[in-house]
């Protein structure tokens, strides 16, 4: 085991200035200013061959084996590697979504295909007897910045990034921790809600700042999902808000916009996720100021280009995939989403895009015949 991860932290040394140049531009594009060159966040598959003779584990091997957790991190940021781009590679320790809900007190369950998930929830009194003070770091999230460290000692001087445990927004990490009986209590005791979401909260800080000790640079970027860097001056957070995406817009104003804006403003800033489409939800992103960007897990349910028109004419940068036909040429799907992102010479876009090793050429020609031909007109 130790042998394989020699080998791809080698690898990763030799590709360190590259990431770091990286990095640069995407903190330039975060920080208003022009890049050098608009950076695209490329991933490449390697061949199978390669691909076989690293090991991949499942997600309870990993679980509590910082080894095994490397290992499988190192493969994914070999993609960035052949990618050549500027994706920045990173890993986590991939503890799951419900990994601080457990510092409510919740314990997950781990499984071998699929990964851990929380099944049995806390009741009503016990959560409506809890303070702050409640809050605990257990042997789970402990776990999980044990890998981190464990993960940035291999990792220094590759240019390869640590990054944070998965966050969740506070109403996804107040479902996770009291489960659907939430959506009966928005209604029956809302009071109950604003007290379990003001919990959430002090646990997003509270294991934040455990996160952001043990990552080595966090005071100046943070890293996230093996290719995205974001300068810690502008937050650098993650927020996920997938359960978010079921409620109402007044439900949305009332329990989930006033702590999404809590969480920026303790952190400064960051980018907002969610799966699925929400008209009201997107609003709410939309409106704040402090949500730097956005990232869909469902950008086909979107319309992309009026997406990426608002975000631009808000200082907003879309981070992710946009899906594509297959019948359109790379170099006009390039362009069509570079153009509709176009703001005052730049686009305020960090497009993921992944092909195989060997059409990389292919999609690095399109890619920056789209820029060229955006800057000369």
């Amino acid at each position: 085991m130790q042998q394989i991860i020699d080998e791809l932290v080698g690898i990763l040394k030799k590709h360190k200035d590259r990431f770091e140049y990286a990095a640069e531009q995407q903190i330039k594009l975060w920080n208003g200013e022009k890049p050098e060159k608009q950076p695209l966040l490329l991933t490449c598959a390697f061949d199978k061959a390669r691909q076989e003779k690293i090991p991949l584990f499942n997600t309870k091997e990993i679980h509590y084996d910082s080894e095994k957790m490397l290992v499988n991190g190192l493969r994914e940021t070999m993609t960035v590697v052949n990618g050549g781009r500027e994706a920045v590679p990173s890993v986590r320790a991939n503890m799951g979504c419900g990994i601080f809900p457990t510092l409510l007190g919740v314990k997950q369950q781990l499984f071998d295909d699929k990964m851990p998930w929380v099944k049995e929830h806390l009741p009503k009194e016990v959560l409506a007897r809890m303070s702050e003070e409640d809050i605990k770091i257990g042997d789970e999230f402990k776990a999980g910045l044990e890998h981190m460290a464990y993960m940035a000692e291999k990792l220094e001087g590759t240019g390869c990034m640590v990054y944070p445990m998965d966050l969740q927004g506070a109403f996804d990490t107040a479902h996770i921790v009291y489960g659907d009986r939430i959506f009966y209590d928005i209604y029956d005791d809302p009071g109950f809600i604003h007290h379990l979401l003001e919990l959430s909260c002090a646990a997003i800080f509270t294991g934040m700042e455990e996160c952001f000790k043990v990552i080595p640079g966090s005071d100046k970027w943070v890293a996230h999902y093996n290719s995205l860097v974001i300068p810690r001056s502008r937050g650098g957070i993650k927020i996920s808000e997938d359960t978010s995406t079921l409620l109402s817009k007044s439900q949305i104003e009332e329990f989930v916009a006033p702590y999404m804006k809590k969480i920026l403003e303790y952190f400064g800033g960051g980018y907002i996720h969610y799966c699925g489409k929400n008209p009201h939800l997107f609003e709410t992103v939309m409106n704040e100021p402090l949500a730097i960007g956005i990232n869909f897990g469902n950008p086909e349910m979107h319309d992309m280009e009026h997406v990426l028109n608002r975000c631009a004419n808000l200082g907003k940068i879309y981070y992710g995939y946009i899906n594509k036909d297959e019948d359109v040429p790379l170099e006009d799907y390039f362009k069509k989403y570079l153009c509709a992102s176009r703001k005052n010479g730049r686009s305020l876009i960090l497009l993921q895009y992944s092909c195989d090793i060997n059409c990389r050429e292919e999609v690095v020609s399109a890619w920056e015949k789209a820029e060229s031909q955006l800057q000369a007109g």
